[in-house]
């Protein structure tokens, strides 16, 4: 895509900069100083448990993945227990599991249904590309130096052999996704060996290492991802919608075992971006340059690193004027307030985007239109046309410059946007916004054109915190918990999120799909998607849909795969007989799928093992005395 037209007379020194790049990028950008061991499938999958680097590499079953060998994948996970990943070998059987079924009958890995709804050009990923060529995979317990780890945790320096040491290996994870074919998220829901604490996709998005695996994988070249919750349950996730990282939060935000990690991920998080942006600079997609180069703030929110300006001379060393705006635009390639770059978005909606108040403040004294909506779809970041730039601050909660937004007569409430400021605060569980914009007269019972609450929205992503806050400007009755419900189940809103619309009354045996045709618009999408199911295009979305009439809670959860979710339902009383418009039981949605025991056992009428996943999941842990 060209950035502007072919004189170069005229260019910004952002476009003129992009010009002149090289052909090709130097390779150096992501370094790889420890080699990439891997294992081969053939070896994963004869495997009885997972045994360290050091003694697989003893043993000779390391392979040093070069692309001439066949197709690599990074395995991402969250560890099981503190001092190894996966004692019981549970998670990675799981994994295996999904493999054999992949030689076997299954032939594709479906489109996440949350990813479908906000991302139409996501497609499904065969099984036989994955199986085209050999395949080796990147596990961190496998691939990287292990003896290391203990000394660095211990606090001791760490001993380099030939430079092959664990902080080479660390600095190289961009190289490693970037060279990896295909990325996994392995999540099965799975208790700890001492039964005191719940594995679920929403821990392993709370943790800093997998949130830093995640986002080089967001800034690779091929940015989709497969999330693994069950040997025939995967799923292709898009990098814009389902892993939304103003809701799952930045790398520095992440837990850490040892908190002396996170100050290791800032340059090894600086590596994959620079990478990212100078890729987009050398295609001359200055829209998406321009998303990463304002996202700094955030990605890097609480990691210690200066920021990348790849033109490196500031506008004061140009002998321009060195005022903040004067800055931004030259950073940013603009030259004025209302100009709309190709992405649809104008200079207030990147300054919302970066969430300098003082910014934010210069371009609305430069008249910029606090409630201009973008030109279209975003093709870094999404969000539809139309959404103003307070809804880009509440979504990435940059506060203070919502608060200027507001005071510069920023709409607060717009029923015929899919992304109104509300519904982004939801997204993002930013309380602070959800209480700016109550405040400035929004209405918790406000629906976007979708029909679709803020209080749906908060439940849909796990934004506990955010129900919570809703709930001080509105009764649960008016806020509709039941509806809430159905949309936790449906976008994974995790167990706890569950319990607490319970505690507000939802009925979790409720056989209702009244919420999801609240708009004509939104019936319109309902009914064209049963029309896809019928004519057999099946999608999880339509299959959800063709279903809904006269679903519960729990059968939407088992459709979506969200087991924890299920547990808390059956927990909560939730009757597993009960049958949908078209004479469906919780067991059929489960037949055919990878379901936990505790689900298959709950199905059977033994509920005390979802009990225990449920009460774990909560927090709480049973002593025995």
């Amino acid at each position: 895509m060209a950035c502007c037209g072919v004189s170069g007379v005229n260019l910004t020194p952002l476009a003129r900069y992009a010009r002149s790049m090289k052909a090709h990028l130097d390779s150096d950008l992501l370094p790889m100083r420890f080699p990439m061991y891997t294992v081969p499938l053939e070896t994963l999958l004869k495997m009885t448990k997972a045994e360290p680097h050091e003694e697989l590499k003893a043993q000779g079953v390391l392979v040093e993945f070069e692309r001439h060998r066949g197709q690599a994948a990074f395995v991402s996970h969250q560890w099981v227990s503190r001092d190894h990943p996966d004692p019981e070998f549970k998670q990675m059987r799981v994994l295996q599991d999904a493999l054999k079924e992949m030689m076997g009958s299954l032939k594709r890995f479906p489109v996440n249904p949350v990813t479908e709804v906000a991302e139409g050009n996501v497609k499904p990923i065969p099984t036989s590309r994955i199986l085209s060529e050999p395949l080796f995979f990147w596990y961190d317990y496998f691939s990287c130096p292990q003896k290391e780890r203990v000394r660095l945790s211990m606090g001791q320096n760490p001993v380099s052999n030939s430079g092959r040491s664990l902080m080479d290996a660390i600095n190289s994870i961009p190289a490693y996704v970037s060279k990896s074919a295909f990325f996994l998220a392995l999540v099965p829901v799975l208790e700890n060996p001492s039964k005191t604490n719940l594995i679920t996709t929403l821990t392993w998005q709370a943790r800093g290492w997998c949130r830093l695996e995640r986002t080089c994988r967001e800034l690779s070249q091929e940015h989709s991802w497969i999330i693994v919750k069950g040997a025939r349950d995967l799923e292709v996730i898009g990098s814009m919608s389902a892993s939304l990282r103003a809701g799952s939060g930045p790398v520095g935000d992440g837990i850490f075992s040892v908190s002396k990690d996170r100050f290791k991920l800032g340059p090894v998080l600086m590596i994959a971006l620079k990478r990212k942006m100078l890729s987009l600079l050398k295609a001359q997609v200055l829209a998406g340059y321009r998303a990463f180069l304002n996202q700094q703030p955030l990605l890097f929110r609480g990691l210690d690193v200066n920021f990348f300006d790849p033109l490196g001379l500031g506008a004061d060393q140009m002998g321009l004027d060195s005022s903040e705006l004067t800055q931004f635009f030259h950073q940013n390639g603009f030259r004025s307030v209302r100009e709309t770059d190709s992405g649809g978005w104008s200079p207030l909606h990147y300054a919302a985007l970066n969430g300098n108040p003082s910014l934010v403040q210069d371009l609305l004294e430069g008249q910029a239109d606090p409630n201009q909506g973008s030109k279209k779809v975003h093709p870094s970041l999404g969000h539809a046309a139309g959404t103003p730039p307070l809804s880009i601050a509440c979504l990435f909660k940059n506060n203070e410059a919502a608060r200027l937004l507001i005071s510069a007569k920023a709409k607060v409430t717009n029923g015929m946007l899919i992304h109104p400021p509300f519904i982004c605060a939801c997204t993002a569980n930013n309380t602070q916004a959800i209480e700016l914009l109550c405040g400035a007269g929004c209405n918790p019972r406000h629906i976007n054109i979708f029909g679709v609450s803020p209080m749906e929205t908060a439940a849909y992503y796990g934004g506990l915190e955010a129900m919570e806050e809703l709930l001080r400007s509105a009764s649960a009755s008016d806020l509709d918990p039941t509806a809430a419900l159905y949309n936790a189940v449906f976008g994974g809103g995790g167990s706890e999120v569950v319990h607490r619309l319970v505690e507000l009354r939802a009925d979790v045996n409720a056989q209702t799909d009244g919420h999801w045709k609240r708009t004509k618009l939104m019936r319109a999408v309902y009914s064209l998607t049963v029309l896809q199911h019928r004519i057999h295009k099946v999608t999880t979305l339509n299959r959800i849909f063709y279903h809904a009439k006269g679903a519960t809670p729990l059968m939407i959860a088992l459709m979506t795969g969200q087991h924890d979710c299920a547990a808390a339902l059956i927990a909560c009383g939730a009757q597993v007989h009960l049958k949908n418009s078209r004479g469906w039981t919780a067991a059929d949605f489960a037949e055919g799928r990878s379901v936990p025991e505790f689900l298959q056992q709950a199905l059977q009428g033994r509920v005390e093992a979802c009990q225990r996943v449920s009460l774990l999941a909560q927090g709480w842990v049973e002593m025995r005395f």
